[in-house]
């Protein structure tokens, strides 16, 4: 993913070209999409006479793109390259270089498909519960589609038609080691009974948390019991850890007294075709371009991702959204379904876009935010030991005893999973977490003067003076280059000791300050 100076105008002619080619008549480029996000969010600031907040520098845009779209910071010549191009158009190829596989631009780049598979993963089965733990089985499997940037109303169908393949129960297995279960993880991560079923399939693609009408009507939303349980019945063959279809869609509650029949939530009674299952049917019925609540959900959350919080309220709550709340979002899932579902083109128009590229903002209590508001964002625990990863050089291959296969990854992970957040505008890390970045074992030998790759390539490089070995620990952390009072006050630190082994440990101290900043477990 080298950001190559001279291949910049290229990059973008070319994907440019490639894609102008194969998109259908009423679709937009990703280039008019983000012109099209910022005309439509500029009119609306002007009519609520907001003044947004400031396009954010390179460096800002460099490590948001990076931690968004790939969930890692730059190698440190990565940032050097950007930061030092000057050509007008060079965000435009970091999003483009960065969302396309370079021998097939039909394609996620790897790393893009893992990150992304990660954080669906995770939206899809919130929380650190052992049934939520299990979902990591599905990684694998939407790595593939992301990989493959299959669109979102197949990969939907995909999931709410995933079956056990041989009726025995489904097992998610180790995705670290290559397996997993595929997509039928999904119902055994939410619960794997119908009701869970349907309240999960509600919520992710759909935008709607029914599940407090599964034993009374909602108390906040319109929805009736029966309403759930009509949905409920569409998985009455998800039970005892076994996904499959039934003859008839009909359930009858533990304890209750009558049968339901599969019902589209809303609607009527589910008439299921000659030759298609229950399930089949609901996934029709639910990625039609009539139901404005599926593709306004996926658009809801690429969103969410990417900016740190949806268009409307609540992702989770589309059905509480008013119409006044809703009317960009809604036209803006349009032209989703206009460009085929195609996650890439949104997610390349949005990260293009103006409004992406604005700086966060601070809200004072009670404030309601205005629209494209950006908060900080906190990182997810798989993207923070990425970017430690990246910025400590860590070995990556079994042989030379990667901290992917030695205990280290999951340790992490498994300790910042105490406090992550469910939506990325939420910071919840407490004293645990930050004991672990302070004094963990990762941090330990990165700032060891012995054991740091990343120090040792810094300090033994004869070519690099003080300033050139103070920037390239920020580049490998922070992705940016010290500001002059930075400089100044850390060089004097630094200077101050005129023992050659001392001033390497200063530069130990700042390594370490600089991997336990605010900055680095941030997203601007």
């Amino acid at each position: 993913m080298l950001l190559k100076a001279s291949s910049l105008l290229m990059t973008v002619t070319l994907l440019g070209g490639a894609a102008a080619a194969q998109e259908p008549a009423m679709r937009l480029s990703t280039r008019d999409l983000a012109e099209w996000i910022d005309r439509r969010f500029e009119g609306e600031w002007e009519r609520s006479k907001i003044e947004p907040s400031a396009v954010v520098d390179d460096a800002t845009f460099l490590k948001r793109t990076y931690l968004d779209l790939g969930g890692t910071l730059p190698r440190v010549s990565e940032a050097r390259e950007f930061l030092d191009y000057a050509g007008e158009q060079k965000r435009d190829a970091l999003v483009d270089q960065l969302l396309n596989e370079t021998r097939r631009p039909e394609k996620h780049a790897a790393r893009t498909a893992a990150h992304w598979a990660t954080l669906w993963r995770r939206m899809m089965a919130p929380g650190n519960t052992p049934e939520a733990r299990m979902a990591i089985g599905l990684e694998p499997w939407l790595r593939e589609q992301f990989l493959a940037n299959v669109p979102y109303d197949e990969l939907a169908r995909k999931l709410v038609t995933a079956s056990s393949t041989d009726g025995t129960p489904v097992v998610a297995t180790n995705p670290q080691m290559g397996m997993s279960g595929g997509p039928a993880v999904f119902y055994l991560a939410t619960g794997g009974k119908p009701e869970t079923s349907a309240s999960a399939v509600s919520r992710v693609f759909l935008g709607v948390r029914i599940g407090c009408a599964e034993c009374h009507n909602h108390p906040f939303a319109s929805w009736k019991q029966q309403d759930f349980w009509g949905m409920a019945a569409f998985f009455a063959g998800v039970k005892n850890g076994t996904v499959a279809d039934v003859a008839v869609a009909k359930i009858r509650p533990l304890n209750g007294l009558e049968d339901y029949t599969a019902a589209y939530l809303g609607g009527g009674p589910a008439e299921v075709p000659a030759g298609k299952t229950p399930r089949q049917a609901l996934a029709d019925w639910m990625v039609s371009r009539e139901n404005a609540h599926f593709a306004a959900t996926a658009v809801n959350r690429v969103w969410q991702q990417l900016v740190g919080r949806g268009l409307t309220d609540s992702v989770d709550d589309l059905d509480l959204a008013s119409a006044e709340e809703r009317e960009i979002l809604d036209e803006l899932a349009e032209l989703f379904v206009d460009a085929g579902f195609d996650l890439r083109w949104l997610m390349t128009g949005i990260c293009k876009s103006r409004v992406y590229q604005r700086g966060c903002v601070a809200l004072e209590e009670g404030e309601i935010p205005p629209p494209g508001f950006r908060p900080v964002k906190a990182l997810q625990p798989e993207q923070i030991f990425d970017s430690l990863e990246q910025a400590l050089a860590l070995p990556i291959s079994r042989a030379d005893g990667g901290a992917r296969f030695n205990g280290l990854r999951d340790q992490l992970i498994s300790r910042m999973n105490e406090a992550a957040a469910n939506a990325p505008e939420e910071y919840r890390a407490g004293i645990p977490q930050a004991l672990l970045m302070m004094n963990g074992r990762l941090t330990a030998e990165a700032t060891d003067l012995e054991q740091s790759r990343t120090l040792r390539g810094v300090l033994d490089a004869p070519f690099l003076n003080a300033e050139a070995k103070l920037e390239t620990l920020y580049l490998a952390t922070l992705s940016r280059r010290p500001s002059p009072q930075e400089q100044e006050f850390l060089l004097a630190h630094v200077r101050k000791e005129t023992d050659e082994r001392r001033q390497q440990e200063a530069f130990a101290e700042i390594f370490w300050g600089l991997l336990n900043s605010p900055e680095f477990v941030l997203e601007r």
